[in-house]
């Protein structure tokens, strides 16, 4: 079963970490803030969205999926955005999908490519 949470924002963002003490794998989605008509501004976003979520959806076990929404383009490609400077995220692209708490992650066309999504989210961190 996967548990879904949703953050908009960098301020929201660190709220969400503080409080949040997952007992379970956590996988954290970057993505671009939605328009009006429920589509990422990002357009690697949304071509890499389906092929995340059959991944996300396939996990056999209990996990934490958090979908982070970054700000609107001119935020983002700001080079000070704080999801580029915070030591915990240090994003370079959208979208990226990681793992939380670890250096294991997917950029950008690499999520695209189901099976290294699958990968990523069935390795174990040994």
């Amino acid at each position: 079963m996967v548990v879904k949470h949703h953050v908009e924002g960098y301020e929201n963002f660190l709220k969400f970490i503080e409080d949040f003490k997952p007992d379970e794998p956590t996988f954290v989605l970057y993505t671009g803030t939605k328009l009006p008509n429920g589509d990422s501004w990002c357009p690697d976003c949304v071509v890499a969205k389906p092929h995340i979520e059959k991944g996300i959806e396939a996990l056999p076990e209990k996990y934490n999926y958090v979908v982070v929404e970054v700000g609107d383009r001119p935020f983002w490609k700001d080079n000070k955005c704080p999801f580029r400077t915070n030591p915990k995220t240090q994003l370079k692209v959208l979208p990226t999908l990681a793992k939380w708490g670890t250096q294991k992650r997917l950029e950008g066309d690499h999520l695209l490519d189901e099976g290294l999504i699958e990968m990523l989210l069935t390795e174990d961190d040994d």
